[in-house]
């Protein structure tokens, strides 16, 4: 079994604002994500700290974009996270890791 192809990539990580429900943080009950990682938002949501920028990476992120990247809390990531595909998984296309992996100058995946 090869290395999952997002932990050579990580562009969506370093593309995107990553803004979750507040009830997901860890200060509160039934919380994952560690709440020391985030910040606050209006309308009971939060952010992950480093994606609130005009030139976004998750703080989460660690290693080189491309290369070979991990989350720090894959199993505490937020619903977001989660539920973000790479693209031509099961079949669909997601246009917005195509995008991400075009800034940093990556191949689209293929189907």
């Amino acid at each position: 079994m090869g290395i999952n192809p997002c932990q050579r990539c990580g562009a969506c990580c370093a593309m995107f604002s990553v803004v979750f429900p507040l009830t997901e943080a860890d200060d509160l009950p039934g919380g994952y994500v560690p709440v020391e990682m985030t910040g606050l938002l209006p309308g009971q949501r939060r952010v992950m700290l480093g994606t609130d920028k005009r030139h976004p990476k998750c703080m989460a992120l660690s290693g080189i974009i491309g290369t070979r990247v991990a989350c720090r809390i894959y199993n505490q990531r937020p619903s977001i996270c989660r539920e973000f595909e790479i693209s031509w998984k099961n079949q669909r296309r997601n246009g917005l890791c195509d995008r991400a992996r075009a800034i940093y100058g990556l191949d689209p995946f293929s189907p």
